[in-house]
């Protein structure tokens, strides 16, 4: 799996941070908005699911059955591309494939339609290339209350605690709670 862009906007905009840490001075933005990045790649880490829309590809060496995205909370299907078993590259057409986003935790999956199957393709290294747009939404809008919360938290815990705290990255005890509920399991 590839990102292939950055997403445009964080989850929380810097007047949400500003406000959560009760500060109304322009002083600190950049710091802040750098641990607004920080806390954002934290906590994309802990729950193992992007925040905001970004495209992704994925690379397979052939079509399995079933196509899982490797990022979770799939939004869509942006293309599967492939090398034929000529070598020539080819572009399949949305009509002949199925694409279910996924139920909890929006592992999504995609199968050939009804009738078909998966074309083939030469016996190569990443024949198969599905680009594909996971998040929740396009802006902090789409990203859930308690997601934004324990990121304000994170970045409160990083603005106050300029120094290494602990060993392994403390993380406040109330954002992990409050992101344990999206968390992905590992499968």
């Amino acid at each position: 799996m590839t990102q292939l862009a950055a997403p445009t906007s964080l989850p929380v905009t810097l007047q949400q941070v500003k406000a959560w840490l009760r500060l109304d001075d322009n002083e600190s933005d950049a710091e802040i908005l750098s641990l607004m990045f920080a806390a954002t790649t934290r906590a994309e880490e802990i729950t193992r699911r992007p925040f905001i829309n970004r495209q992704y590809v994925d690379k397979l060496d052939c079509f399995p059955s079933i196509i899982c995205p490797s990022e979770v909370f799939l939004r869509s299907v942006d293309s599967i591309e492939y090398v034929d078993s000529d070598g020539a590259d080819q572009t399949l057409v949305p009509d002949q494939y199925l694409v279910d986003l996924g139920g909890k935790f929006k592992q999504g999956r995609i199968v050939p339609a009804y009738g078909l199957s998966w074309p083939s393709t030469r016996r190569q290294l990443s024949a198969v290339a599905i680009t594909y747009t996971a998040g929740y939404g396009p802006d902090w809008n789409a990203v859930p209350e308690h997601v934004r919360i324990a990121i304000c938290y994170l970045v409160g815990h990083y603005f106050h605690n300029r120094e290494i705290v602990g060993t392994g990255g403390d993380i406040p005890e109330t954002a992990m709670a409050l992101l344990s509920s999206e968390k992905v399991p590992v499968l």
